[in-house]
Order: structure tokens, then C-alpha cells, then sequence
């Protein structure tokens, strides 16, 4: 079953419909919660919008799987917080609400055509180019949408959207705002600094044999050895027997069996048997009436009874946004995507071109008509025997597992302090892994969960583990052999790494005074070529720097440097800007001698536009959260006492 399952999520319509769900969550962040109403306690509430603990649960698992899909596969749910995930979602479901709120109180609407248009034209709904019910359908089954509340959500998605684009493109910057700009950000310094590092001064420091033993004797704790482990262990797996027991009668397969698999195996196949179809619907709704609506399918009918072509009727007559420009083309679906009626009605049909009668559904009448009935070919038993026949052993396996698993654990924990007789009971290797701490990456006690057990207090002390299952179909009970204490690594070991620390702090020590001494010297008027001499460095100059570098040389100019540089303030005429920046490995002394401001005119025309664009861009994110944060105040926010109105600014 799990081989099946990564099969299938392998396939091009799996991944398509992952892409498609992502793409539903980063529209709508955390959307439809007003679809889960209830009598369950309030957490939160934004206006009359109340958000229940039902709501945060079902959007903190939508925030999860999104996650989850975008991370991959090999992302391990468990490194998911529950608590700050559901922090995460409330603070979202209550800035989501603000903006529709404050959309449908400026009277912000999207025409019903244009939802209908950007819906179908998705790439999250398309294959080849074409909108695909069938993903479609899957993505809203999947996210617990009904069609219509889907609908509704992806309208209020699009109603903010606008507001959003509405605020942006209010703002304008002028030439003198966006002159200013570029005189800032493209502002270029001379610079120069004087580099203070562990490594210059290393050989200006002595230390001596008394000072490293001193160190070695009164910090002993620092060069201690890890606790280290002798660790026995069994371990049973399904793969391991069905390698262990192929001579066994209890893994013998009979052509019977292999009959009734690939029986199995094939009915399993053709029920999954595709149907291509297309549709008319006539919705029923506040507008319409069950009466209404069927008298317009039955008239649909008539007219495709008397010879009209189906495909027009529906481009004319079907309400479904997802076909109907399609012809009410609904592609090649297997069962368990349709409405219950719906699918009932259409697998009822029997060759190509039938055509339903008026079937009633959950959305209102359709007429379904069979485009194909997509077969599937299945391969021959001979071609299958081999797979067939593994299959088999392993599901024997598994139930040979599980009863030793039993028996392993209970034995286990019978014998106590050794695991001898539990190994020949069970006819299982006992297994060594010598010297394992905590630190250990290789090998079967690299696993986290084994190297928690063989390190807990129980089993330190001498008591068998209990059963750690690693997956489904391994199981493992290990117990310590042997301890090895921590104990004071030789002196000799450990001289060379004393002397090399002692030798590292004294420099930076020295750093300390020469920082002190240079920065005395440059705000007294000293020359550089003084203060280079008297500090045993030399400077690194760099002309008209700019704040990010444009070449390869200036990429060799540190970042807090650069960054310091552009700190300091102007320097007067034939003066500099003097400091010191702390780095890595030491610090460094700096100087600025002339600032040139940027020029619009010697701006290259698309940079100047790429600066416009980014600065409108900031002022509509700030426009735009002082407008959510007014409509807050008007609408009125219950907040949950871990969130409080910063939060939105955050989000």
C-alpha cells in the first residue's frame, strides 16, 4: 500500500494537483473560515467575524500541509511548532479579514465574468493549456471547499487584490523625490581602513609552558572525553526475513495465491477506469427554482434531441465557468471526483455519445453526455509473477513481523540486563557498536531515537531499552555493554589546542589596545603612514566605494566596513570621518576623505526606473498598512492575548 501511494505521487496529475493546492493557499492565505461556523469557543474576531477554535484548527492544518508541500517529501512534520503555527494563523486570519472587510466596505467588487476569466486561465487548473475540471475538483475536495464556496473566497481574494493594486497605483514619485533618492543610494566614498586582526599579531604574543598547563589544570571540564557506549543490540525487519526465510514454507507462494493477487491486483486497476464527459448545468439558486431550472435542461435537451450540436448548447446554456467555454468538455476523470448523482448518472452510460437524462445534483441539473470510455491495458500474470510473488512474501513477512516484534519486546523486557536469550529464541544476530557517543553520525546508532535510548537514565544503568520501532517494518532492543567515563584528555592531546587559544586571546587583547591607541592617534591629526607604522598594519584604500560593489575588487572590501563607512558622517572639506569597526577576527580602523552623492543624469534610465519602482513600491506597503490599520480601529479586532496590533505591521 505505501509503494502504491509513493507511486501515485509521482505521477504528472499528482504533482499538478500539489501545485494547484499551493497555489489555492498562497492566494487566499487562509480564506473560507467563514464557512466554519459554530457553537465551538471564540478565539478572536474581526468586526462580526468571529474566529472559534474550530476555525484556527482547520486553518492551522491548511498552513500545514502547505508547508509540507512546499518543503518535499524528506521534511519531517515533526519539526513543525503547533503552538507558534497556530499563533501564525490566527494573526493571518485576522489581517485577511481586515483587508476583505475593508474591500467590501469601499464597495471594491470584481465583475463575475472576471473571476470567472482569471479561475480558468490559472495554470494551477490547466493542463496543456486547458482549464481541467478534474484538478479542479480535486483541489477544492482536498481543501474542504464546496464549487460555490470556493467561489466566494476566490472573489473576496480578488476584491483585495484590487484594493491592494488600487493603493499602489495612487502613489507617484516626483524627479526632485526620485533625484533625492539616487543621491543617497548611489553616493560613492573614498575610504580606507586599516585592518587589526588575530593574525597579524599572533607573532607579537608569547605564551609559555607554565600558562598552558595553568589553563589545562584549572579548566580541566574543557577537556574532558565523551561518555562513550559499548551498545548491543537486536534488530528484526520485514526486509531481513524475507531474506532470512526463503527456504521457509511460511514464505512459500502457491499459483492459487498468485492468481488471487494479480486478481486483486487487476480488478483494483479497472476500477480506476476513466471516463472522458462532457456536461450542461442549469444551477439552481436564490434566482432560480428546482422548477425553473429543470424546465431549462429539458429544453437543452430538446434542442440537442432535434440535431443542435451539444458542445454549442453548452458554450451557450451551461453555467459551469470551468467547461462551458470548453464545450462543457470535462476531460477523462476515474470515480470519486463528481457529484454522488452526478457520477452515478454518467457511469450508467454505456458507449460513447449517450446522453443522460436531466440529472439532478448538489449544484442543480446537468445533462452528461459519454465522450470515452478510457480502457486500460493490464499486464499478463507470466509478465507479473515475479513482482507478484514478492508482494506476497513481504505481506507474509509483515505478519511473521509482527508476531516476533511481540515476542522480541516481551522477551526483552523479561531478560532485563541481558539479550542473549532473547537473540537465540529468536534466532537473531546480536549485533555491537563500539564506542558510540552522542556525537556519533555513522551507522545503525547514528539513528536520533537509538542513541536517545542507549543514553537514558534506565538503560545507562544497566536495563534492556524498550522496542524502538524506525519505521513500520524495523524494530530494535538494544542495552549498554560496556561504559567508557568521560575522563581528562592527556596533556599532550590537548597542549597544542591550549597554547593555539592563549595565543588567540593575547592578540585580541593586544587588538583592544591597538584599536584604542589608533583611533587616539586619527582623531588627534596623525598621518596614516604614522599610525600604519606605529600599529604594524597597512591600509587597503578604495576609491569612489559604493554602497554594494561593483567589481571585483571592491567584492574584496569586508561588508562591516563598507557598512561602517557609509555610517560615518560627511567629512568636512580636506578633513575625514574617523572610527573603528569590530570584525570576526580582530577590528579595523576607518577613515572617510570624500563623499560625491549620486546623479540622476549619470544614472543609467533603468536603474533609475528599477530605484522608482522599488521606492513606490515601499511607500503602497506603508500607505497601505496605515489604511488596514485605520480600518482596524473602525472595524473593531478582539485579539488573542499573544497578539497584539504590532502583529499586522509584522505580517
Amino acid at each position: 500500500m505505501l509503494q502504491k501511494l509513493r507511486d501515485q505521487t509521482q505521477n504528472t496529475g499528482f504533482k499538478i494537483l500539489v501545485g494547484a493546492i499551493i497555489v489555492v493557499l498562497t492566494l487566499f492565505g487562509f480564506g473560507a473560515t467563514n464557512l466554519f461556523t459554530g457553537a465551538d469557543p471564540e478565539i478572536a474576531a474581526v468586526g462580526d467575524f468571529s474566529i472559534t477554535q474550530n476555525v484556527l484548527a482547520v486553518e492551522t492544518e491548511r498552513e500545514r500541509m502547505r508547508i509540507l508541500n512546499r518543503m518535499g517529501p524528506e521534511f519531517d512534520p515533526a519539526n513543525i511548532d503547533r503552538q507558534q503555527l497556530s499563533e501564525y494563523v490566527i494573526q493571518q486570519v485576522i489581517n485577511r479579514q481586515i483587508i476583505y472587510q475593508t474591500a467590501e466596505e469601499l464597495g471594491i467588487q470584481v465583475p463575475q465574468e472576471e473571476v470567472n476569466e482569471t479561475l480558468t486561465s490559472s495554470p494551477a487548473y490547466q493542463v496543456d493549456g486547458q482549464f481541467n475540471e478534474s484538478i479542479y475538483r480535486q483541489t477544492l475536495q482536498t481543501l474542504g471547499y464546496s464549487p460555490v464556496e470556493f467561489l466566494q473566497e476566490f472573489t473576496s481574494a480578488l476584491s483585495s487584490e484590487t484594493l491592494q493594486q488600487g493603493v499602489s497605483e495612487s502613489l507617484a514619485m516626483t524627479d526632485w523625490e526620485l533625484g533625492e533618492l539616487i543621491r543617497v543610494i548611489n553616493q560613492r566614498r573614498d575610504l580606507a581602513y586599516l585592518p587589526l586582526t588575530v593574525a597579524n599579531y599572533l607573532d607579537q604574543v608569547e605564551v609559555n609552558d607554565e600558562e598552558v598547563r595553568l589553563r589545562y589544570e584549572e579548566d580541566e571540564a574543557t577537556f574532558m572525553t565523551e561518555l562513550a557506549l559499548d551498545v548491543e543490540y537486536l534488530s528484526l525487519s520485514v526486509d531481513a526475513l524475507v531474506d532470512a526465510l526463503q527456504d521457509d514454507e511460511r514464505l512459500t507462494v502457491s499459483d492459487q495465491e498468485l492468481q488471487v493477487q494479480y486478481d486483486e491486483e487487476r480488478a483494483s486497476a479497472l476500477r480506476d477506469e476513466q471516463r472522458d464527459s462532457s456536461h450542461i448545468l442549469v444551477s439552481v439558486n436564490a434566482e432560480r427554482d428546482d422548477q425553473a431550472a429543470l424546465a431549462l435542461i429539458e429544453d437543452a435537451a430538446r434542442r440537442i434531441a432535434a440535431g443542435e450540436d451539444f458542445a454549442a448548447v453548452a458554450e451557450e446554456v451551461s453555467e459551469d465557468p470551468g467547461s462551458a467555454q470548453a464545450g462543457g468538455s470535462l476531460g477523462p476523470v476515474g470515480k470519486g471526483i463528481f457529484d454522488p448523482a452526478f457520477e452515478t448518472a454518467l457511469w450508467a452510460l454505456a458507449e460513447a455519445g449517450d446522453i443522460s437524462e436531466p440529472v439532478r445534483s448538489s449544484f442543480g441539473y446537468h445533462l452528461i453526455r459519454l465522450d470515452e470510455i478510457v480502457d486500460k491495458e493490464y499486464p499478463s500474470l507470466e509478465s507479473q509473477r515475479e513482482a507478484l510473488t514478492e508482494t506476497i512474501q513481504r505481506v507474509k513477512a509483515q505478519d511473521i513481523f509482527a508476531d516476533m516484534a511481540r515476542e522480541l519486546e516481551e522477551r526483552a523486557y523479561d531478560e532485563q540486563v541481558s539479550l542473549t536469550q532473547t537473540a537465540d529464541a529468536l534466532e537473531l544476530e546480536l549485533q555491537v557498536a563500539r564506542q558510540v557517543t552522542q556525537a556519533t553520525s555513522e551507522g545503525k546508532l547514528s539513528v536520533p531515537a537509538l542513541q536517545d535510548a542507549a543514553f537514558s537514565e534506565a538503560v545507562l544503568a544497566g536495563e534492556n531499552s524498550n522496542a524502538i520501532a524506525l519505521g513500520e517494518d524495523e524494530m530494535v532492543v538494544l542495552r549498554v555493554a560496556e561504559q567508557y567515563p568521560p575522563e581528562l584528555k592527556p596533556f599532550a592531546e590537548v597542549e597544542a589546542e591550549i597554547r593555539d587559544n592563549l595565543q588567540r586571546q593575547k592578540a585580541l587583547a593586544l587588538i583592544e589596545e591597538y584599536k584604542a591607541r589608533g583611533l587616539e592617534m586619527l582623531e588627534a591629526g596623525a598621518s596614516t603612514a604614522e599610525i600604519a607604522l606605529e600599529l604594524g598594519s597597512s591600509w587597503e584604500t578604495y576609491e569612489a566605494a559604493g554602497r554594494s560593489p561593483s567589481n571585483a575588487e571592491e567584492a574584496e572590501l569586508p561588508n562591516e566596513v563598507r557598512t561602517f563607512a557609509f555610517s560615518l558622517p560627511r567629512p568636512p572639506q580636506g578633513e575625514k570621518s574617523v572610527g573603528v569597526v569590530d570584525l570576526a577576527d580582530g577590528a579595523a580602523l576607518v577613515t572617510v576623505t570624500r563623499v560625491v552623492q549620486g546623479d540622476i543624469d549619470s544614472t543609467l534610465a533603468q536603474e533609475t526606473e528599477e530605484l522608482r519602482r522599488a521606492a513606490v513600491s515601499r511607500g503602497a506597503r506603508l500607505d497601505f498598512q496605515s489604511l488596514l490599520q485605520a480600518a482596524e480601529q473602525s472595524l473593531g479586532v478582539e485579539r488573542p492575548a499573544l497578539l497584539s496590533s504590532t502583529d499586522l505591521e509584522d505580517s
